[in-house]
């Protein structure tokens, strides 16, 4: 990303450049030397032993009395088939594509997809109405080849009439295929040079910064090198001149051949174009051989707009314009039918233009609405949303809504109070602006009600990890040596056999960066203790690290010990289940109800913090049990998704059975599909046995997404809301802050949350798949304990002269003596009360075991305690 300071301006300026192009048949239809010109089959590649055996995109090799251009790699004959574009005949020659010339050479009409590649170079691509014969291979729309058994005219891969052949793009049977439906472990990074690190919204009328959109050549002007070298010129001229703002390429070439991927735009003079652009306007910024490795297709005109933006406009950022398209206006039952309908198509274009690779990539895509169209409704516009996260996902881009129609969706994203507004919504889409066409009252006041509680995309304060932990040298070293043996003797699971191995999810330098943003950032002002500010480093080395040892004695209890992040599917008919492992584990084991969690008895309202109820959610836990048979991870999903695949019974779902045996173990399995979409036997890595059974036998998992994650398994809408308010991307209604709801004064969220590019509402799986931040599973148990545990107050009640710090003190004056002190900490996290035994609920779950690793994380600390 290119860095660039921020500017404002009161308006957008908007600069129309006319770029024309046209395209052509050849560089030299007439015919030209083929001196110098590799003869089939001295190939211009070589491979490891020095043997000519290839050519790659751009190679020029001759055959026959005619030379040929290779598209990308092959090593088939030259003018064979689709990889080769024909170039000119050998020397001078009647013109080629004169009808009566017997030897005119075969032109291709249909180049080959280049993501056939060379596994499925020689293979055919289905098509829907296509009939396969026994033996005939077929790649289908995913890129993997299938043979079929006998006659079938079924979509390859999607029964038993066909076998699998190969992953054309080489991935592993059974994994995701490149071009697939993304499952991101992250969002996509929102932070774009030249703009601020809160949401913009914007109209003509209102403060923005920069922007320039230049209208590119469009498709019926693809045949005329003149517009093209014109085009290019235009182009050149606007980057000069482009600062630091943002530049949309705006054009139809895209979205008109969004399906074919340019195969019907044929051959286009783009290195001849642009060399000449480059001379009419005495550039020479850019290298001749950059513009010698861009195609003479539609691939590479629109790399050649990248070359030019990048080389010329280095502090600027600019992206592509894509249309929202019909398909938004149609039913979708959630997001794989938005992915097949629309998404998987734009992101096969943007994959196979590569305009989102390498070197030259675009920093953003525009996506825009026409004023012309018919306003979307709220679920249409779900749908368009949808479409731009995986699209943007898919590419690992942001997204910039440009040109919205102030008169159609003004309602929709602002709303008509600030806790209607659907701006949370958008960046959770990986949306960083919305600008909209057109200014009105109505929008600038709520333009102006916006910014006085704007959305943060992202942390920009000092990162706790660059700051000591403490400000304790000693204990800082103690706490930093300790990962070795912390990480392969503390860090323990059980595995089926009874055995102790490390934890593969939880690691101590995840912790150590937890606990500093924890300690030293710390949330709405409340931090997790570690020393008294009164005290000698000496005794504050103990109460950090009996601190410490208290909060892991509960996470190895609760997660560690079943390397577990996620739920896992536990309930039984004998714990007092309908069935033997319900899907409805993911709504709340042994009749609880998760997104109820929170529901004010008396009023029924939610709580303040509790978040939104979402019916369209549609997630797969990240891990599960790993005994025997152990049920799959837990999910949840809309009913008209699983209607829609023919799963319900009578509108319900059903149950695990841990019967069965796979013949064939996973070792990999496709991320890309919810875990009730995988085929049997390859739901989850290490599966030996077990299966779903569709039986009607439960209810409904729609809206069922709030089971517990993280180190102390934060569960239900209230908790996980009550997190996300105060460390993620927040959602409470900001016209609730001061306010007092069933009791609770709803207070602010902080002004920069530290994991503001996380929103745990849309997205509670994160604490759990993050790879960017792997604290957040600790971050997430140590919220809870500075909340819960810290701040334990029974004022009024039994437990009314029990206090968290006076106890911790307590134990380390008295010389580290006793279980009081841990047996009432695991009171508080397992039963609520700080008691070995609580009046209401019961005894302490495994409370032996808690005593116990209370003793051996103080014992690896350095201490001694009796």
């Amino acid at each position: 990303m290119k860095s660039i300071s921020i500017g404002f301006k009161p308006s957008k300026t908007f600069i129309a450049v006319s770029l024309a192009t046209s395209a052509i048949f050849a560089n030299n239809a007439l015919g030209a030397s083929c001196d110098n010109i590799n003869t089939y089959p001295n190939f211009p590649q070589v491979d490891w032993q020095g043997n000519p055996s290839h050519a790659s995109g751009g190679d020029l090799m001759q055959h026959e009395g005619s030379a040929y251009k290779a598209k990308w790699y092959t090593s088939s004959i030259p003018g064979s088939d689709n990889t080769w574009q024909f170039e000119h005949s050998c020397g001078n020659v009647t013109d080629p594509t004169d009808p009566t010339d017997p030897t005119d050479p075969t032109i291709p009409t249909e180049p080959s997809d280049p993501k056939l590649g060379v596994l499925c170079k020689d293979y055919t691509l289905w098509s829907q109405g296509d009939v396969a014969k026994a033996g005939d291979v077929f790649v289908n729309d995913e890129y993997i080849a299938y043979a079929a058994k006998w006659e079938t005219s079924s979509r390859p891969g999607s029964d038993d009439t066909w076998v699998w052949e190969v992953n054309c793009d080489g991935t592993a049977q059974g994994t995701a295929p490149l071009l697939s439906l993304p499952n991101a472990s992250d969002p996509v990074n929102l932070e774009m040079p030249g703009w601020p690190s809160d949401f913009v919204v914007a109209s003509p009328s209102s403060a923005a910064p920069a922007q320039t959109t230049a209208s590119v050549i469009n498709s019926a002007d693809l045949t005329d090198i003149t517009k093209l070298t014109n085009d290019f010129v235009a182009l050149i001229q606007l980057a000069a001149q482009a600062g630091t703002s943002s530049v949309i390429l705006q054009s139809n070439v895209l979205d008109n051949i969004t399906q074919d991927k340019g195969v019907s735009l044929g051959a286009i003079s783009v290195k001849q174009a642009l060399t000449d652009a480059l001379a009419t306007t005495n550039t020479s910024s850019i290298n001749v051989a950059d513009i010698e490795a861009l195609s003479d297709d539609a691939a590479g005109w629109a790399q050649a707009q990248n070359l030019i933006m990048s080389s010329l406009a280095p502090n600027a950022t600019f992206g592509w314009s894509l249309s929202i398209g019909t398909f938004a206006y149609d039913t979708h039952s959630g997001k794989r039918s938005v992915w097949d309908a629309a998404s998987k198509a734009t992101a096969d274009l943007l994959d196979t233009l590569s305009l989102y690779k390498g070197t030259t990539k675009a920093d953003f895509i525009a996506f825009t609405k026409s004023s012309s169209s018919a306003s979307l409704t709220n679920d249409q516009w779900h749908n368009a949303l949808e479409y731009v996260k995986q699209v943007t996902d898919f590419v690992q881009a942001p997204a910039l809504l440009s040109s919205v129609p102030t008169a159609q969706a003004t309602t929709y994203f602002m709303g008509n109070t600030l806790g209607e507004s659907n701006i949370r919504k958008a960046a959770h889409s990986n949306i960083f602006a919305i600008l909209f066409d057109t200014g009105s009252t109505d929008l600038t006041d709520k333009i102006a009600r916006y910014q006085n509680s704007p959305v943060p995309l992202y942390y920009i304060g000092t990162p706790a990890n660059v700051t000591s932990l403490t400000s304790i040298a000693s204990l800082n070293n103690d706490l930093t040596n300790a990962e070795t043996v912390m990480d392969s003797e503390v860090f323990l699971y059980e595995t089926p056999n009874s055995t102790w191995v490390p934890s593969t999810i939880y690691k101590w330098a995840d912790f150590l960066t937890g606990l500093n943003s924890m300690h030293n950032v710390g949330v709405a002002g409340e931090k997790f203790w570690l020393i008294d500010e009164t005290k000698d480093d000496a005794t504050n080395a103990l109460y950090a690290k009996v601190a410490i040892a208290a909060f892991l004695s509960q996470s190895m209890q609760e997660t560690i010990r079943f390397d577990a992040c996620d739920e896992n599917n536990w309930s039984e008919v004998k714990y007092g289940a309908a069935v033997d492992y319900p899907m409805t584990a993911s709504c709340g084991q042994l009749g609880q109800k998760y997104a109820d969690y929170g529901t004010h008895p008396v009023t029924g309202n939610d709580h303040p913090y509790s978040c939104p109820r979402d019916d369209k959610m549609e997630q797969t836990a990240t891990t599960h049990a790993k005994w025997y048979g152990a049920p799959a991870p837990i999910f949840v999903a809309p009913d008209a998704v699983l209607e829609e695949q023919g799963l319900l019974v009578n509108g319900k779902v059903g149950r695990w059975t841990n019967a069965g045996h796979c013949n064939t173990v996973p070792t990999a399995i496709d991320t890309s599909k919810q875990v009730y979409e995988r085929e049997e036997c390859k739901q989850y890595v290490g599966q030996k046995a077990g299966s779903f059974i569709w039986d009607g036998s439960d209810q409904s998992v729609q809206g069922c997404g709030w089971w517990g994650r993280g180190v102390i398994q934060t569960t239900g809408r209230q908790n996980f809301g009550t997190l996300n308010h105060f460390v993620g991307r927040s959602h409470v209604d900001p016209d609730t802050i001061g306010t007092t709801v069933d009791g609770v004064t709803v207070a602010a969220a902080p002004d920069s949350p530290l994991y503001a590019d996380l929103d745990l509402c849309s997205n509670p799986g994160l604490v759990c798949s993050s790879e960017e931040h792997k604290e957040i599973k600790w971050i997430a148990g140590l919220f809870f304990w500075v909340n819960s545990v810290q701040a334990y107050n029974n004022e009024g009640g039994p437990y009314a002269d029990w206090n968290y710090y006076t106890e911790l003190k307590k134990y380390v004056d008295g010389g580290l003596q006793g279980t009081a002190f841990v047996d009432a900490v695991s009171g508080i996290v397992n039963r609520g009360c700080p008691d070995d035994h609580c009046p209401v609920s019961g005894e302490v779950h495994a409370i032996e075991e808690r005593r116990a690793n209370f003793k051996l994380v103080l014992q690896k600390l350095g201490l001694n305690p009796l």
